[in-house]
Order: C-alpha cells, then sequence, then structure tokens
C-alpha cells in the first residue's frame, strides 16, 4: 500500500483540534484552578515571595524548593497582571502549545510525512501520562518543549537558535546541563573547520547561561536549586549495587505508559545527531542509578516524560524510510486515543481532586490552630502558600519540612541516618527533625508512604493524638515529645 498519499497537510488539524479539546476540558475541570502536584504550590509560593518580600512559613527569606529559575520567573512574570495559580496555570497551556509546536516541527523535519508528524504529536499529547505532566503545575512541559524545539533545531541547522537554548537548559531541569554539554561538543566537532562562527555561538550560549545564573544567584542564592541533594538523602533505598540500581531505573520505563514511544529512543541514531540525545538519554539513567533511582518513578514518571519527543522521534525517523511501518505507528496512536478518556484523564481528575482535599486541611488549621503553631508537613507545597497566602488574615505558622526541600537543615539528619541505612533509620531523622523545629502538630497524609511518618513518631516515642481525623487523606495531628 502507498501510505505516502496520505500526507496531505490538513492532517495538521487533527493534534490541533485534540489540543484545544483538552485545553477547554482541562479549564472546565479546574474551577477552581489546582494542580495535579503539590509541588506546584512550592512554585506558586516562591513567585508570591518575590512579588511580596518577607519570609515564607519555614523561615526562608528568599525562594526555595524549586528546581526551575526559568518556570519560577515567568510565572512571577505574569503574576504581575493575574493572581499567581492563575499566572501558572495559563504557562501550563502556553507551554504544551509550545512543545506540540515544536514536537510537529520535530517530526515533518525528520520524516516529512504531515500524517506521520500528526500520529506522532497526538501521540505526545496523550499517550500514557503526557497531558498529566504537561498540567502537573510544574516545569516538566517546559522541558518537553525544550527538548523537542533542541532536536528540531539540529535536524535543520539551525545553530544559533539551538545555542540559546543549551544556554537556557540547565536553568530548566538541571539534568538538561548534560545535554547541553553534548550538543556543544558535537557543534564544536562539526564547526571545527568555521572557529568565528563557533566562537560566536559559544559567546551567545554562554551570555544566556550568565544571565540566567545571575538571575537565580540574586532571587534565589543558587545557581542551581539543592533540592536533588535533599531528595536523595530522603528517598534513597535502593541496594547499594550499581546493576541493581541502573535495572530499578531502567525498569520504570516499563511502567510509564509509554513503553512503546519510549522503545523509540533505540532508533535515535537515524536521526541526524541521533548519536547526542541517545548518550544524553543513557547518561541521564546512569546518574539516576548512581543518584537516586527511585526518583525516576516519583510524580507520574515526570522525569521519564522530556523523552517522549525524541522517542516519538526515533519511529518517524525508521517510519519515513520503511513506510511499510506507519500503519504499526497509526495503530499505537489510535490505541492511545482510544485509552485517554477511561484511563488517562480519569486519572488526572482523580490527581486533582486529591490535591485539592488539602483545602479543607488548611482551612480548619487556620480556623483552629494558634499563631506561632509549630507544624510539621511533607508535602511543603499547598498548605504553606495557602495559610500565608490566601487565609485572611494571613497565618504566621511555623512549617518545617520533614524531606528537607524547604527546611534545608533537615537535610543533614536525612543524610546522617536515612541515606546511610538505605532508608531503614528514616525514623530517627524524623525524630531528629521534629525535636530540633519542636514541632507541635503534624500534616500526614494517612497513604502508603507518607503514612508512615506518623509511625517513625511513634516509633521515637512522640505522642500522636489525631485532632483532624480523615482517614485515607490529610490529617492533623498534635505532637508531644517523648518524655
Amino acid at each position: 500500500m502507498n501510505w505516502s498519499r496520505f500526507d496531505k497537510g490538513y492532517w495538521l488539524l487533527l493534534p490541533l483540534l485534540v489540543f484545544v479539546v483538552l485545553t477547554i476540558a482541562t479549564i472546565i475541570e479546574n474551577r477552581p484552578i489546582d494542580f495535579v502536584l503539590d509541588d506546584a504550590y512550592i512554585t506558586i509560593a516562591n513567585a508570591e515571595l518575590l512579588l511580596r518580600g518577607g519570609m515564607d512559613s519555614y523561615g526562608n527569606a528568599g525562594p526555595t524548593g524549586a528546581t526551575s529559575p526559568v518556570h519560577l520567573f515567568l510565572v512571577a512574570l505574569l503574576s504581575f497582571f493575574l493572581d499567581v495559580p492563575v499566572a501558572s496555570f495559563v504557562w501550563l497551556f502556553v507551554l504544551a502549545a509550545v512543545y506540540a509546536a515544536g514536537l510537529w516541527r520535530l517530526l515533518m523535519a525528520v520524516g516529512r510525512s504531515p500524517f506521520l508528524a500528526a500520529c506522532g504529536t497526538l501521540t505526545g499529547l496523550i499517550a500514557g501520562l503526557a497531558w498529566v505532566n504537561l498540567m502537573n503545575g510544574l516545569e516538566t512541559g517546559m522541558a518537553m518543549a525544550v527538548i523537542a524545539w533542541a532536536a528540531c533545531f539540529s535536524q535543520q541547522r539551525r545553530d544559533m537558535p539551538l545555542a540559546v537554548l543549551a544556554g537556557v537548559m540547565p536553568f530548566v531541569r538541571p539534568e538538561l546541563a548534560v545535554l547541553a554539554l553534548f550538543l556543544a561538543l558535537s557543534t564544536a566537532w562539526r564547526l571545527r573547520g568555521e572557529p568565528a562562527r563557533l566562537i560566536r555561538l559559544a559567546v551567545v550560549a554562554a551570555l544566556v547561561a550568565v544571565v540566567l545564573a545571575g538571575l537565580a544567584w540574586h532571587f534565589t542564592g543558587h545557581v542551581f536549586s539543592p533540592t536533588a541533594e535533599a531528595k536523595s538523602a530522603y528517598f534513597d533505598e535502593a541496594p547499594a549495587n550499581f546493576k541493581n540500581r541502573l535495572a530499578m531505573a531502567f525498569h520504570a520505563l516499563t511502567l510509564s505508559g509509554i513503553v512503546w514511544p519510549l522503545v523509540g529512543l533505540a532508533l535515535l541514531p537515524a536521526l541526524r545527531d541521533g548519536w547526542v540525545y541517545l548518550g544524553f538519554v543513557l547518561a541521564f539513567f546512569v546518574a539516576s542509578a548512581i543518584s537516586l533511582p527511585v526518583a525516576v518513578y516519583h510524580n507520574d514518571y515526570r522525569y521519564l516524560y522530556p523523552f517522549l519527543p525524541l522517542g516519538i522521534a526515533g519511529w518517524v525517523a525508521v517510519a519515513a524510510q520503511i513506510r511499510q511501518i506507519t500503519p504499526v505507528l497509526a495503530l499505537g496512536t489510535l490505541c492511545y486515543v482510544i485509552a485517554f478518556p477511561t484511563v488517562d484523564w480519569r486519572y488526572y481528575r482523580s490527581a486533582v481532586k486529591w490535591n485539592a482535599a488539602q483545602e479543607p486541611i488548611a482551612l480548619w488549621a487556620e480556623q483552629n490552630l494558634p499563631d506561632g503553631a509549630r507544624i510539621l508537613i511533607h508535602d511543603a507545597g499547598y498548605f504553606a502558600w495557602h495559610s500565608r497566602f490566601v487565609a485572611d488574615p494571613p497565618r504566621d505558622f511555623v512549617l518545617i519540612d520533614a524531606v528537607g526541600l524547604k527546611t534545608p537543615s533537615a537535610s543533614r539528619f536525612h543524610a546522617e541516618f536515612t541515606a546511610p541505612s538505605r532508608g531503614r533509620d528514616r525514623w530517627k531523622a524524623v525524630d531528629q527533625i521534629a525535636r530540633e523545629g519542636r514541632a507541635e502538630y503534624a500534616i500526614i497524609a494517612n497513604v502508603g508512604f507518607w503514612g508512615d511518618i506518623e509511625t517513625y513518631l511513634r516509633d521515637a516515642g512522640w505522642s500522636v493524638e489525631p485532632v483532624y481525623p480523615n482517614p485515607g487523606r490529610y490529617q492533623v495531628f498534635a505532637l508531644q515529645p517523648p518524655q
């Protein structure tokens, strides 16, 4: 069958229509606005702090706990015109649109087939938890967009915009610094006979990076956020054997919901500069195995989804040469379309509702706990934002982050107890954090991993009494230290 006869320009309307429908459905679902992840409110509270000044409820005089300075700055800039949560919400759609446009352009550059580009772009929007990650309130969609456009510029040999993106990459997500380095080395080798042009590109990339590094340092006190170190100390329970840790990191691929598109990563050498991007992917998994393999599973596998446009591009590059596999790609896209309403969209709705369940906890605490109450907490975003920037009047709670994203001093206890014991002695770290913070209350999600914090405190001898019982969701406990 001659599949090239399907290559008509009107196929662009398919992903465009789906994007519009998803946007409308998501806006309808978010009345009022909410986000999939609590961490989104860390960025929102940081943006509020940039605009208003002062200190947050953790005692920090500047933004802390946000991984992406670029995302934080964009949210803060738009917040001059909109409420901060609205600004963050709007950016999600803008970045999702930029990602979809970049993915379309990338696939057209690779396959020169509107039909394949339409299938790939649609897959990139709805496969697995792609839309969940695009709408999670964090920088995931921005990372997906940056990688899609970088790969597009690589195919088109547009070196100047690629140099600009290389300068931006480390401040979108820290691991993208590796991709920027690999692209720089590849470009330097390719242009080794054109030193003047190479110097211009290097100057542009360096200038962009220096400006963003300066802004990050000025507003946050760090060039790169120390959140990775805090997470590594708290969450690392993997065995010390590197082979097992690497296997654990790769196993996340099979659970991510996008295993079929990500198989296309093995086909990246079919792209121009494909070895650069494949090298970046492999470096990511090696680094994850060394530092924190379980992180690849966290927050709806969000660290894997920036690879989605690359995997799709690998498939399209091969399909452009072997058109007989076109129906395989089309069938895969159709399967994702069928699954989306009953699986992925339902998951998105439940995730938003779970996060929204923090509001009654916040309202109860604001009405019943005294100013100055010292509260141990593990989800460091929503409650801190609501009690400081939404409550009228603002409540002067003292919050202690048990993980260490917003309470940096907590990380040293996890480095001392949790990390060396592979999590077995996490209770000792939580005990010390609560003691040092003189915790009087705790807000704990009474589910799974996080519910263990209640057990840690009891095992350490704390009195843990529910004052807002709410089984299966967030609860408030009154604490008394061990005698």
